[in-house]
Order: structure tokens, then C-alpha cells, then sequence
């Protein structure tokens, strides 16, 4: 059974942090295995700094973490890597130190699957944001390759989070006479094109009651972002079958997040209200999930959350 607990600052409302369904996305794929980080490892501060970053070293510090912050995160982890120098620059920027505080498995992910298109300080800002960047409900989740927001809701059912493979994706940049040559093929032009695109992790992917439940995937897929490659999501090559929340290809570029505020040293998960857990209404459906603000307006508006008579555990607004 599902254990709630009281809202931080409200102790009568009963919430809960983690559903008992198991979603398969990357929150499931063992990335602190998979990508492990050496964050928080110590060294002797008294030991002087023996290498330094080359070039970089004739430029102000300060300067130097401007370039870093706007450099995205994959080319800024290989660069922490060089030398202990370079790993204390780049612990050293506000932004990432914040996001490796508080969801380093966010940074996993973005090395894992390569995500190259935004830097660390689009990052940061889209952690600092709270809205699905499609509809007006808290954004749990980041669609990593185009570093958005978007709810549960949004990235199972709206076609532009629904990735193209590469074959798909090809399959828009036809010859068109003017840009390449003739004898160049369309995944040339698409790689000539270089629309965002991610490296998916081989697991199992999408709803599933069990460990084992969901669609296992065994190789690397190459994602492109739907939107990049066909702008107005209406083109000839629409896809004939999307099985939403069973479709593996809408979870294999999710991640859990949570909104980062305060300058970056608070964080806030979101939860889920007890009250509307065995509901499915559109206003209360047990999906949504609410900031710390948004669940005292959500219990204001619906009534407060009191334990159904005769069904211990079980929790129900009242008006």
C-alpha cells in the first residue's frame, strides 16, 4: 500500500510523492550505474593545483565560468574531466553545482543520451520554471531533447514528444534540387541538417505494474525532435499508430524534475493529492501532480482531505 503523509505546511492534507505504477522512463534505467559521477569526491585543498586548462587560464575566472555556463552539459562534464583544475571550475558555476545538489540524475541522463542541443544555463532556467510548456499544469517531467517541460499528460499524448527515429526522420529531407547534391541521400540532408537529437539507452520503457513490465528495447535508437524536423506537426508522414502511454518512444527522453528556487537551494518534487488518488476526473485526476502552492489551492477549491469512512488508508475530499 501506498504510504501518504502530511503537506509540509499544511499538516491536514494528506499527500503522496511516488505513484505505485511503474512508468519506465528514464527514472527507471539505473543511470546512477549507467553514468556514475564523481561529484562530491575530496580532495586536499592544501595539495597546490599541479595542470592547468590551458588558453583558459589567461582569461579572468569569471570569464572563463561565463563560457562554461553557456556550454552544454555533455561538453562541459568531458571538459570537468581534464584535470582537477577544470573539475573545480566547473563545480565552481552556481547553476550546475545547484543541479547536482538537488537531481544529479538529470545531468546522468543529458551525458547518457548525449543531449547536446541546450547548455547548462538554459538548463538551470528550465528547472527554475514550474508550467508544462504546453498546457498550465506543473511540468514533473523534462522531454531532454529539447530540454521542455511537460506534464505526464502532455508528453503521452502530444505528437510533438513523440520522437522520429532516424528512418523516420529521413524520410523529410527528401531531394529538393537547390541545397545538396543529387546524389546525396536523405539521412545525409538530415544529418546536414542537424536537427536536436538524443541517443536513446537500450531498457524496458513505458507503463508497467512490474519490474519486468513495459517494452524492452535492446539497441541505441537516434531521436529526433519532431518539431525540429517538421515544424508545423502536420506533415505527410504523421504517424499511423501511437499507443500514447504504451508508446516506448515517448518515454525514452523523460525524466522526472523537480522546480529549483530560492537561487537554487530549495527544491520542490511536487505531489500528489491522497484525496483525488482513486479519482479520474479531468480536475482531479490522480495523474496530477502540484507544487507546494498549487496543492493548498487544489484542497481550498475541492474541500478538505479526510479518510473515506470504513476504508483505512483510503483518503477523499469533502465539502
Amino acid at each position: 500500500m501506498m504510504e501518504t503523509q502530511p503537506h509540509p505546511d499544511l499538516p491536514e492534507v494528506r499527500i503522496y510523492t511516488e505513484q505505485n505504477i511503474r512508468d519506465n522512463t528514464l527514472d527507471d534505467a539505473q543511470l546512477a550505474i549507467r553514468c556514475p559521477l564523481d561529484n562530491g569526491r575530496l580532495f586536499h585543498s592544501s595539495t597546490p593545483l599541479r595542470y592547468g586548462v590551458g588558453q583558459l587560464d589567461n582569461l579572468p575566472t569569471e570569464l572563463v565560468m561565463q563560457v562554461l555556463v553557456f556550454t552544454d552539459v555533455p561538453s562541459l562534464t568531458r571538459f570537468r574531466r581534464v584535470n582537477r583544475h577544470a573539475r573545480e571550475l566547473v563545480d565552481s558555476i552556481p547553476q550546475y553545482a545547484a543541479i547536482i545538489r538537488h537531481c544529479p540524475n538529470i545531468i546522468r541522463a543529458i551525458v547518457s543520451l548525449q543531449a547536446d542541443a541546450y547548455d547548462c544555463e538554459t538548463l538551470y532556467t528550465t528547472l527554475t520554471t514550474s508550467r508544462c510548456s504546453t498546457c498550465e499544469r506543473f511540468g514533473d517531467h523534462l522531454y531532454l531533447i529539447t530540454c521542455r517541460r511537460v506534464c505526464y499528460f502532455c508528453f503521452t499524448q502530444r505528437l510533438e514528444y513523440f520522437p522520429l527515429t532516424i528512418g523516420r526522420a529521413s524520410r523529410f529531407f527528401p531531394p529538393n534540387g537547390t541545397q545538396q547534391p543529387a546524389s546525396a541521400t536523405n539521412r545525409q540532408r538530415l544529418r546536414a541538417a542537424n536537427p536536436p537529437s538524443v541517443l536513446s539507452l537500450p531498457g524496458r520503457y513505458c507503463y508497467g505494474l512490474t519490474d519486468r513490465g513495459g517494452n524492452l528495447v535492446r539497441k541505441r535508437l537516434q531521436l529526433f525532435d519532431r518539431q525540429a524536423v517538421d515544424q508545423d506537426l502536420a506533415g505527410i508522414l504523421l504517424p499511423t499508430v501511437d499507443k500514447a502511454a504504451r508508446e516506448p518512444l515517448r518515454f525514452m527522453t523523460i525524466i522526472t524534475a523537480p522546480r529549483l528556487f530560492d537561487f537554487g537551494l530549495q527544491v520542490d518534487w511536487g505531489y500528489f493529492c491522497a484525496g483525488c488518488r482513486y479519482e479520474t476526473k479531468k480536475t482531479w485526476y490522480f495523474r496530477i501532480k502540484y507544487t507546494r502552492e498549487e496543492m493548498l489551492e487544489h484542497v481550498a477549491k475541492h474541500g478538505p482531505i479526510k479518510e473515506t469512512p470504513g476504508i483505512p488508508g483510503r483518503f477523499m475530499h469533502v465539502s
